[in-house]
């Protein structure tokens, strides 16, 4: 029987090959997860929106989010041999688990890298050096629950955040909510809850009424089992607009809409994308890589769904009404 990754290889090496002559330079990307995940799309067109008239874009797919963690090596190792078959201008790390499981090759070659989608300090992985720089993802949750306070009238309450047990949701923890322990805000307490059993989630959504919280704000929920069973998200995310008994918020765009989330301050895969590509344009374009520095996009995008707004009679703040774009 085919190891699938072999044959997953093989295709790209097939791509690479029935490609005609390249006149453009070649950029490389190797992505943590997988081509259906609402993020990667995301960011793709962002970095296509800059790149495609300049570049060839190629992707590998590690796929973290759906493997089992004893995988991982695996897939990284696939990845470096796509690197090496292609010998691409330019390399994109996209997540964590990218630069986790590659950073320490990568540095060791004159190949220039751009990371993007990185929640823990790039430093904590490889020491950075002159041939790496990137993009950070840092989520807007202090200014997210500021807005909440407002949209939700919210005096001196509660709002729940909630995070599965992956490497992601474990960086956010140390690197952006401050160990994952309750936090002030203001005259708001969040609790940040990290969760690996489907069974807990349930159990914790379905009470946050009656311990008081206002909302709930969806982080990540791909890493979630049943036993030993997988949980995809988007079973975690029905459950979760089925069965809430409070206003259900998101931190990422791509939970928001009809069915999923209300919507909020929310993080851009597309802005990532698009940061990441200009960088890598300016390196296709002559300038050295350890004169770029990394960047954390600071614009969060006011994004909210027309259908869960009137579902849970919430109406918008003017001030953020005007700013916002809006989905069914």
């Amino acid at each position: 029987m085919f190891n699938k990754g072999l044959i997953l290889l093989v295709a790209f090496i097939f791509l690479i090959c029935s490609t005609s002559a390249h006149a453009k330079p070649k950029v490389l990307v190797i992505e943590s997860y997988h081509a259906e995940y609402q993020w990667d799309i995301n960011y793709e067109r962002g970095l296509e929106s800059i790149l495609k008239d300049v570049a060839d874009i190629y992707y590998f797919r590690m796929d973290t989010k759906r493997i089992k963690v004893e995988q991982y090596e695996e897939r990284a190792a696939l990845a470096w041999e796509a690197y090496t078959t292609l010998m691409p201008d330019v390399v994109v790390l996209a997540d964590d688990n990218a630069i986790k499981f590659l950073g320490s090759k990568f540095i060791e070659t004159e190949t220039p890298v751009v990371y993007l989608g990185i929640n823990n300090n790039p430093r904590s992985y490889i020491p950075l050096n002159k041939n790496i720089t990137g993009v950070l993802e840092r989520p807007l949750y202090k200014r997210s629950v500021k807005y909440l306070k407002k949209i939700l009238h919210i005096e001196d309450g509660k709002i729940l955040v909630l995070l599965d047990t992956g490497t992601t949701s474990k960086v956010l923890c140390d690197s952006v909510f401050e160990g994952c322990k309750s936090l002030r805000i203001g005259d708001v307490q969040v609790d940040i809850k990290l969760i690996g059993s489907f069974n807990d989630w349930k159990d914790i959504v379905n009470r946050s009424d009656e311990k008081g919280y206002s909302a709930i704000i969806l982080g990540l929920f791909q890493t979630v089992y049943e036993g030993k069973k997988y949980v995809t998200s988007d079973d975690i995310m029905a459950w979760t607009y089925k069965n809430t008994p409070i206003p259900l918020f998101a931190f990422w765009e791509m939970n928001v809409g009809k069915n999923k989330t209300i919507g909020g301050l929310v993080l851009s895969g597309e802005i990532q994308g698009s940061t990441a590509g200009k960088i890598v344009l300016d390196i296709l374009n002559g300038v050295p890589v350890n004169r770029i520095k990394p960047i954390i996009p600071t614009q969060g995008l006011f994004l909210f769904s027309s259908s869960e707004l009137k579902k849970w009679r919430i109406v918008l703040p003017r001030q953020i009404r005007d700013k916002a774009t809006f989905v069914e």
